[in-house]
């Protein structure tokens, strides 16, 4: 067996346990390493050990706002309920904890009240069919935020949520806001992977994969809140490199406004890899790579890779959408007898011939997009594809080949319902903004 690193150091150098720049005095041995395990949780600094086979939530209770875990199984009977400014960090893929009955969620963050500064880290989750949720993050009120904060501020990290029989992460509640989730990985939701229900928040290199064929799952589904739901709203927040793949209905569901995508991908999607359904969001350098995926049980001309149902105002800058043959190479879905274009709106799709895409227009902003596609000496409003004969095969315009230039908000500024924040803020409410 390979020496561990927290091995070594307890026979270097003494029993002092490092973890993310916080230094615990707990013998490493005692937290990591083999051995009989405490039959109860043990106190060292800010930091209260809590055994594999022990109470996390009795530890809370107890009082620990830093609950540290260690290599084994946690089995759980009731959801876990953090309260605020608690921290419960793993030791990374070796704590697990482990839905032993059927729950609404593995953790509750809020639990429908007022809780702000919770930090999740390095565990994984085995929903096992039974917790219908991994982590809800379902937060209402905002007294005693720290320092009078008007958001949650809470943090998820380096986590994996398995086979949630819903939803892996769900983001709701009036005050679910200003929160990061980054390296999160949900593996075989049965709805959705990750639920947004809230504005304002970041989600940073996470993925998801759904299991169930419902005609509405996706990996990511990014909007108002579903029947039942306290949301507000999944409204202005950004998603960087996150990935959405082997989904079983779409890739990527968009009902909200005001959202930012950049870097993000649909891999092998059973429908439309994006479905856009609401207006004013930004994606930039996004891709949809094998939508109507055969292995997924989709027929030809089934899906698309980007779906616009609104997009007057929504801009889509160096997005590619394609479909790979069997042997891994990209062929043009635009131009394949077996499967639907890649772009469609209410107006319809464009390519350009080579199989490359361009931004289509939706009908309410056919001229202005036509407009920005255009040719430098061409007359305005007159679409450069497809080419007459003899025509260049790409767009003359500078910039990429293969993409229209984006279109954005032409709308004037403040205008539109919800032109401010998506939050409900006021002074009385909030108190002094931060």
């Amino acid at each position: 067996m390979d020496e561990r690193w927290y091995q070594r150091r307890s026979v270097l150098g003494g029993t002092a346990f490092a973890a993310a720049g916080v230094t615990v005095g707990v013998a490493a041995e005692t937290l990591l390493g083999p051995g009989p395990t405490p039959a109860a949780a043990e106190q060292t600094g800010p930091w209260t050990y809590v055994p594999p086979g022990g109470s996390i939530q009795r530890a809370i209770a107890g009082g620990a706002t830093a609950v540290m875990l260690g290599h084994g199984e946690y089995p759980l009977t009731e959801p876990l309920v953090p309260t605020r400014g608690c921290t419960i960090r793993g030791a990374g893929q070796r704590t697990r904890l482990r839905a032993a009955r059927s729950m609404d969620a593995m953790i509750a963050i809020g639990d429908g009240r007022s809780v702000d500064g919770v930090s999740i880290s390095d565990l994984v989750l085995d929903c096992a069919d039974r917790a219908g949720i991994g982590i809800d993050l379902d937060i209402t009120g905002t007294s005693r935020f720290y320092k009078g904060e008007p958001d949650a501020v809470c943090r998820l990290d380096n986590l994996a949520v398995y086979m949630p029989a819903l939803d892996g992460v769900a983001y709701r509640g009036s005050d679910t806001q200003a929160c990061v989730t980054s390296r999160v990985r949900v593996r075989q939701a049965g709805r959705y992977g990750f639920r947004v229900e809230a504005p304002d928040s970041w989600w940073i290199a996470c993925e998801a994969t759904t299991r169930r064929q419902t005609g509405s799952s996706a990996s990511f589904y990014v909007g108002p809140p579903i029947p039942g739901s306290d949301g507000i709203g999944g409204a202005n927040n950004f998603f960087q490199a996150c990935k959405a793949w082997y989904c079983r209905d779409y890739g990527w569901h968009v009902k909200g406004e005001r959202n930012k995508f950049i870097g993000c991908e649909s891999q092998d999607t059973r429908a439309h890899g994006w479905f856009i359904e609401a207006d004013r969001n930004v994606f930039t350098g996004c891709v949809a790579d094998t939508s109507g995926s055969r292995d997924l049980g989709a027929g030809a001309n089934e899906a698309d890779g980007f779906f616009v149902g609104q997009g007057d105002q929504t801009s889509l800058v160096g997005c590619q959408a394609f479909d790979r043959k069997p042997a891994g190479q990209a062929r043009s879905s635009a131009t394949a007898s077996t499967s639907r274009p890649p772009w469609r709106t209410r107006g319809g799709w464009r390519a350009t011939p080579d199989g490359t895409t361009s931004r289509a227009c939706s009908t309410g902003a056919d001229r202005t997009c036509r407009t920005a596609l255009t040719a430098p000496g061409q007359a305005a409003g007159r679409a450069p594809w497809p080419p007459r004969a003899g025509r260049r095969r790409h767009p003359p315009f500078k910039g990429s080949p293969s993409m229209g230039q984006g279109i954005l908000d032409r709308t004037p500024t403040g205008s539109g319902p919800r032109a401010g924040r998506a939050r409900r803020e006021s002074t009385a409410a909030r108190g002094t903004p931060g």
